[in-house]
């Protein structure tokens, strides 16, 4: 497939847009698989995964409006999945920052890590979502949100020391200019921390044994990340000190499933310690840490 972004097609009562790839521009592609009508493909140049064609920006809006409480009818519920992940953040960033620190959780959804690192810290902790929903639950509990995104709400440059992201930036149409305007908008020595997914590691395995699934989540998760992407993403964008790590683990319903996402968190966790942080097990959620400007990380 060889159009650029500027082509589009009909489908359904979506607007399609066919995008390059958006680590390195190439249109050179490789179908990985179909999921829910929509195409997976690998960049043959550079391996990075992503949804196309996919909706425009305007029909994911429109997309997005339901989704978040769509996807956890029960605010709770999300406390309970990410309280280990979250718990671990607040705390890795909590002996990052100094006192007072300003803090961006952009996708802050029902403000659950704005309330676990404010209840540790005294960092200055606001967000930002897509979600009508979500902000007022997160507002209603006293929390400081806004409803808007990077693009709608025009920061100052250098605002902030952190800007957290947990599981958003696979959900952006263009992650690498979302990266840049991170990049604008925090201090000189401010850090960036992501939370991704890694699902085609996955989706390999399971295709081997015949397994059909739904594990990409398209048209809302739009691209995938291993290690090595995300880290060329965030230097390409200008950080430096990138680290991947994994953080903890997610804790979601069904006794199966839970088992198991906390087995292979325990094995994952286990390799990056005996490797000296430096091996993440492909297929595994990951957070990862990087800086406007140089920065001593402490990952212990």
């Amino acid at each position: 497939m060889t159009a650029t972004g500027q082509t589009r097609l009909t489908a359904a009562d979506n607007v399609m847009t066919i995008v390059a790839c958006n680590l390195c521009g190439s249109s050179d592609e490789r179908l990985i698989t179909v999921q829910s009508s929509y195409r997976v493909v690998r960049c043959a140049d550079c391996g990075f995964v992503y949804v196309n064609p996919r909706p425009d920006e305007a029909t994911l809006e429109r997309m997005y409006v339901k989704y978040l409480p769509d996807k956890m009818l029960d605010p709770l519920s999300w406390d309970s999945y990410m309280k280990e992940v979250f718990s671990k953040a607040a705390s890795f960033l909590s002996a990052q920052l100094p006192n007072n620190a300003r803090l961006l959780d952009v996708g802050c959804g029902y403000g659950f890590f704005l309330s676990e690192i404010k209840a540790i810290s005294r960092i200055k902790a606001s967000g930002i979502d897509v979600s009508k929903t979500a902000v007022s639950v997160a507002s209603g509990r006293g929390l400081d949100v806004q409803l808007g995104t990077l693009d709608t709400i025009k920061f100052d440059d250098n605002a902030f020391d952190a800007i957290t992201m947990f599981y958003v930036l696979e959900h952006i149409p263009d992650p690498a200019r979302a990266l840049r305007e991170i990049r604008r908008i925090l201090k000189p020595e401010g850090a960036l921390l992501l939370r991704l997914p890694h699902t085609t590691p996955i989706v390999r395995i399971l295709s081997l044994f015949g397994i059909r699934n739904n594990l990409y989540d398209p048209p809302f998760h739009l691209n995938d990340f291993s290690a090595k992407t995300i880290g060329r993403m965030l230097t390409k964008a200008g950080f430096v000190n990138v680290h991947t790590f994994i953080g903890g683990t997610t804790s979601p319903p069904g006794l199966m499933t839970r088992t198991m996402t906390k087995t292979f968190g325990f094995i994952a966790e286990a390799l990056y310690l005996l490797s000296l942080r430096r091996f993440t097990l492909p297929g595994v959620a990951k957070n990862t840490i990087a800086y406007k400007g140089r920065h001593s990380c402490r990952l212990d």
